[in-house]
């Protein structure tokens, strides 16, 4: 037979992961009227104001659905709950929840003490941005291209060619090499490229693009286009747009992201 104490963190728990509103009805039973919640740097004072944080849908609920949440253990006069959160996206990698108690075994105080995800800083893109952006058109993932247009338009453009190119560097295919894009970007080389794949990995490229003029880089990064994006020219009349990439940040399977490009 298992403790009101259990009871009580094991409602909490399936409040918090789920966002359901039954099982907050269920949690609310638990609580103290003034039950206090300490979820890193925010406080939350009083049972309904603790109860509306563990009710519906919040920007990490998905990752405790997806959690993989330990018993609720003893610990003196405490329980704690122990929960390892999956990649990718923001938030922590892993939180320990640990309840303290009044004299009528009602929650009194929670913690949430979570570890973040790694930061990773570089002035290179890493192989592993490499190995979810040029399979990205396969993946149902294009990236997203933002440029000024030709009469100082905000322009956005799927560019399921959109490859990385070299250690600082991203390229796309353009079919039309006298388009809109190319003379837009010859008044204004700045460009802006996002990345967000179906299970949350996701990147925003800022940089410059030029045209490449050397017809054997040109042709290279045709031929290492995805095969449907070849077929689009198959007798390779395009042109091969290089971006210069100054910065790209991002947040995935591998923790958060930041380069910044050398001078």
């Amino acid at each position: 037979m298992t403790s009101k104490r259990i009871d009580a963190a094991v409602a909490y728990v399936q409040a918090l992961r789920t966002g359901e509103t039954s099982a907050a009805e269920r949690a609310a039973r638990f609580l103290a009227d003034d039950v206090v919640l300490v979820d890193g740097k925010s406080e939350f004072g009083g049972h309904d104001k603790v109860l509306r944080r563990i009710t519906g849908w919040w920007p990490f609920t998905s990752k405790y659905r997806r959690g993989a949440w330990s018993q609720p253990r003893e610990e003196g006069d405490g329980v704690s709950v122990a929960g390892e959160l999956p990649p990718p996206g923001a938030g922590p990698t892993s939180i320990e929840i640990r309840f303290a108690f009044d004299g009528q075994d009602r929650i009194r105080r929670v913690e949430h003490v979570g570890k973040p995800a790694p930061d990773q800083h570089t002035n290179v893109i890493p192989d592993f941005v490499k190995a979810l952006v040029d399979p990205a058109r396969m993946n149902n993932a294009p990236l997203t291209a933002a440029y000024t247009g030709e009469n100082g338009e905000p322009v956005l453009s799927f560019r399921g060619s959109t490859q990385v190119h070299s250690a600082t560097q991203l390229s796309m295919w353009l079919r039309n090499p006298e388009g809109a894009m190319v003379r837009a970007l010859a008044k204004d080389p700045r460009m802006a490229l996002s990345y967000f794949d179906p299970v949350g990995n996701w990147f925003i490229f800022e940089g410059r693009a030029r045209v490449e003029p050397d017809p054997e880089i040109a042709r290279r990064v045709f031929d290492l286009l995805p095969e449907v994006e070849r077929n689009h020219d198959p007798d390779c009349h395009g042109a091969a747009l290089i971006i210069d990439v100054d910065r790209l940040e991002g947040s995935t399977a591998w923790g958060r992201l930041r380069m910044a490009r050398e001078g």
